[in-house]
């Protein structure tokens, strides 16, 4: 398996020609060699409080799906630091071909501009801001030093708000899934969500709810509402209709704001 960095000991100046890399304060004398990128992306963990998180991810596959990626992250009021160590490779291999990923949580951060430093392993770093507003989180990053963002937007799932499905193995249960997201309307009230991706969903361009992991069955159909107060009512609402459904011939799922399922 490739090394995470290869250092040449050569000049600065021969760094700078020839490799196009960005050496940190501490490190000027070393040449490196970038392997693999990164994948960088963002989470916001639902709940009381919404902590943040930066994910990264390999982009080359590798061999052990156990590997794991050592790294340091830091906050300092309105700066952010991330540092990627090395993907550290286990004993006991796990055999299997894939990315290796993992996240780093900067806890809840309050609305604003964050500058952003991203390092490997102490030395090739690159900047970039992250800017938090009401209702996203906004990534830019400079390329050719590591890491590549495939997505800049991030948006926020609204506080109140509840999203999920109805999924049925055939027709037959057409009028049940009907019923089931009418009586649903009634106990919540309408929610605009803009495009984009929510991490837990996506918005597209027909404002339908796209979920990253589709239910295993023929047919379902996915809703997003405004749910306030207590989850008592829909708690009840989704024990009356599985009551009437315990084999799996249908299945009924919601999600909170406040990292639910119920």
């Amino acid at each position: 398996m490739r090394k995470l960095l290869y250092f040449v000991q050569i000049g600065i100046f021969t760094c700078l020609a020839n490799q196009g890399c960005k050496l940190s304060e501490t490190d000027k004398d070393v040449v490196v060699k970038i392997e693999p990128e990164f994948i960088l992306g963002m989470n916001e963990v639902l709940g009381q409080t919404r902590n943040f998180e930066f994910t990264f991810k390999t982009v080359d596959i590798q061999t052990c799906q156990s590997n794991t990626i050592s790294f340091t992250s830091s906050r300092n009021s309105r700066n952010l630091n991330l540092n990627l160590v090395e993907i550290m490779e286990t004993a006991d291999c796990q055999v299997g071909e894939g990315q290796v990923e993992d996240s780093a949580s900067y806890d809840f951060l309050p609305l604003g501009v964050y500058n952003l430093e991203l390092v490997l392993k102490n030395t090739v770093s690159s900047s970039g801001t992250l800017t938090v507003t009401n209702d996203k989180y906004t990534l830019e990053i400079e390329d050719g030093y590591g890491f590549m963002a495939n997505e800049a937007t991030l948006m926020r799932v609204p506080t109140e708000s509840v999203w999920g499905y109805v999924a049925y193995k055939d027709n037959q249960h057409l009028t049940t899934a009907d019923e089931f997201l009418s009586v649903l309307n009634l106990k919540t009230s309408n929610l605009k969500l803009g495009k984009g991706n929510y991490n837990y969903f996506s918005i597209g361009g027909n404002d339908k709810l796209s979920l990253d992991k589709a239910p295993d069955y023929n047919n379902f159909k996915t809703f997003y509402r405004k749910s306030t107060g207590q989850n008592t009512e829909l708690i009840k609402l989704l024990e009356d209709y599985r009551t009437q459904y315990p084999s799996g011939e249908m299945e009924f799922k919601i999600f909170t704001s406040q990292g639910e399922t119920l």
